[in-house]
């Protein structure tokens, strides 16, 4: 019965939270001032640069694909990636997006698509800006043809953002050999641990489920990161509750009895 009071409680002060907030932020943009995300701050100076050397800019989520595990990923990977690309597609040179994962080509030809399209510049799009190399998680295969592919595609940034293990350190040495700019983030604890010590920025857990609201303008993006943000603050409140109840018996007691009173019981 807690549990469930406690899921309840969440699902509602979630909803709440969203709907109030893209309320305030349609009326008042600056309502809800967003933490600082150092990658996304400077995500969108790198691509201007990238277009002003007329090099491209290189999108990747690695093994993230359709149907699996990382299905939520990928749909996230998407909406960085079109950001990403909405702002480099008015450039001479196409960004260029790779997987490994064969159910993300369609998802990143559509995401390449829509990105020259919100521009008006529909003629411009090239499905050769999406590219496949040899699939599977921790693919030594496909981190060795990302590594010659940033030397010949003269890559001036790189986004890794998605399914990465180890080999993603091949991947940044390359880059960091052709003194590229690389901002990367794994779901994978090892690609992680790899993404923080080597990336120029790195993303860091739920900071990549974000990009909507950074890069984006819509009040619902903004809104749903300050909900995320409300049920963090929640979660540590109710570790730190736990915690003490833990080790008080009379707390515990008396935060038995107040959700009992809540679940109507006596």
């Amino acid at each position: 019965m807690e549990t469930r009071l406690f899921t309840i409680l969440i699902l509602v002060v979630a909803f709440a939270a969203v709907v109030i907030a893209t309320q305030v932020i349609r009326r008042r943009r600056d309502a809800f001032p967003l933490r600082l995300i150092r990658a996304y701050e400077s995500l969108i100076p790198q691509v201007a640069a990238a277009i002003e050397a007329n090099r491209p800019v290189h999108l990747s989520a690695g093994s993230a694909g359709l149907g699996g595990e990382n299905t939520l990923l990928a749909l996230v990977n998407a909406e960085l990636f079109y950001r990403v690309a909405q702002q480099a597609a008015i450039g001479a040179t196409s960004p260029i997006i790779t997987t490994s994962d064969t159910t993300a080509i369609p998802l990143a030809y559509d995401t390449l698509r829509r990105a020259y399209e919100s521009r008006g510049l529909l003629s411009s799009y090239r499905s050769s800006g999406v590219r496949w190399y040899p699939a599977g998680p921790r693919s030594l295969a496909y981190a060795a043809a990302l590594t010659a592919s940033l030397g010949v595609n003269n890559v001036y940034a790189n986004v890794l953002v998605g399914s990465f293990g180890p080999e993603l350190a091949l991947i940044a040495e390359a880059a960091a050999r052709r003194d590229q700019v690389l901002i990367a983030a794994s779901d994978q604890l090892p690609g992680q641990a790899v993404a923080y010590a080597v990336s120029d920025q790195p993303l860091i857990g739920e900071e990549m489920f974000a990009a909507g609201a950074y890069l984006g303008d819509e009040a619902s993006f903004r809104a749903a990161l300050v909900a995320q943000d409300l049920l963090r603050w929640l979660l540590i409140i109710g570790l730190v509750v736990a915690a003490v109840a833990a080790v008080s018996p009379d707390f515990a007691q008396l935060l038995g009895n107040l959700l009992g009173t809540l679940a109507g019981g006596r």
